[in-house]
């Protein structure tokens, strides 16, 4: 069975199960003893061609509101959860507008855009247990959330539901610089900017750095961006391409690390990178699992080797 992905690698399973009511969790006792592949809409994903075991896709969709708690379905769309929150004025989320994926997919990766992170609106989190194959709930704190990680990444959990807490009064997050500039370069008030316009400020900011996966395969950003303590590096290192964080510790652009060591790669024709955008790897058309993964190492490498710089993969790497 075939498997959809942003990145457009071919790529099959022995096996799929769709849950799209908690019935239909008793059909994982038939692949017990399976490897599992917990996947939503594939848009994080970077798979070889064949995963010999079960891929599970969570289809519930349902959205319950409570005042500003709401509990939502691991298989909503997240752009369908944006609009949803704009209409019944829910607020907090906006800086995440058009982030591909599902709902589900949100608290793994901890997502986060434009200095805002999911984990920040998220109360707890229905699950299936794949150990005690029971469905427990798990509180914000046990989740242990950090940047773009989860307890989730260990893959212990099926996410089914995520409760969220929003808030009922508008307080935009005009920080981050790449957000304040357009808003100036395009002459929007700061002080009146209703969420609509920043959901839509945000899309356009998107748009400019990262292409449409429907129109050029792609994950978004192949590597995190590194965070790492600022004394170990001279402050002239990456200027205007860091940023000072808590404790001692900068975060470092992992684009521009790329911007200077691509020269030196060998690309193959099938991948190539976003003109707008240096951490968004495109697939030509193509492109095989091997073919990316000799790439990631290439510029990891050469990375680690000229910065002593470790950079670690965005997307999850699926192999055969």
């Amino acid at each position: 069975m075939m498997i959809s992905n942003s990145f457009g690698l071919k790529a099959k399973a022995k096996n799929h199960i769709h849950i799209n009511t908690l019935d239909d969790l008793s059909m994982l006792d038939e692949v017990n003893q399976d490897e599992i592949l917990i996947l939503g809409a594939g848009t994080n994903v970077i798979l070889s061609d064949y995963y010999d075991g079960t891929v599970i896709s969570v289809q519930l969709k349902e959205i319950e509101i409570n005042g500003n708690c709401i509990a939502v379905g691991a298989g909503l769309n997240w752009a369908d959860l944006i609009e949803h929150c704009l209409i019944n004025q829910l607020y907090g989320i906006e800086n995440l507008t058009h982030i591909p994926g599902s709902v589900g997919a949100a608290p793994v990766q901890n997502i986060g855009a434009y200095g805002v992170e999911i984990s920040s609106f998220i109360r707890s989190i229905e699950c299936f247990n794949l150990s005690t194959r029971k469905v427990e709930t798990l509180n914000n704190d046990q989740c242990e959330f950090s940047y773009r990680h989860s307890i989730f990444q260990l893959k212990n959990y099926i996410i089914l539901k995520v409760n969220f807490i929003f808030n009922k009064s508008f307080e935009p997050n005009l920080s981050y610089p790449a957000l304040s500039d357009f808003l100036k370069d395009n002459s929007i008030d700061s002080s009146s900017i209703t969420p609509r316009a920043l959901s839509e400020s945000i899309k356009d900011i998107r748009n400019s750095k990262l292409p449409d996966p429907k129109l050029l395969p792609n994950v978004g950003s192949i590597f995190k961006n590194p965070i790492l303590r600022t004394n170990d590096f001279d402050r002239t290192f990456l200027v205007g391409h860091r940023w000072d964080q808590a404790d001692g510790y900068s975060k470092f652009s992992a684009a521009r690390l790329v911007e200077l060591i691509k020269p030196e790669l060998i690309i193959p024709n099938t991948l190539g990178f976003y003109a707008n955008h240096s951490l968004v790897l495109i697939n030509n058309g193509g492109a095989s699992f091997d073919e990316v993964i000799n790439l990631l190492n290439q510029i990891q490498s050469k990375i680690y080797e000229q910065f002593k710089i470790q950079l670690v993969i965005e997307p999850e790497i699926i192999g055969s």
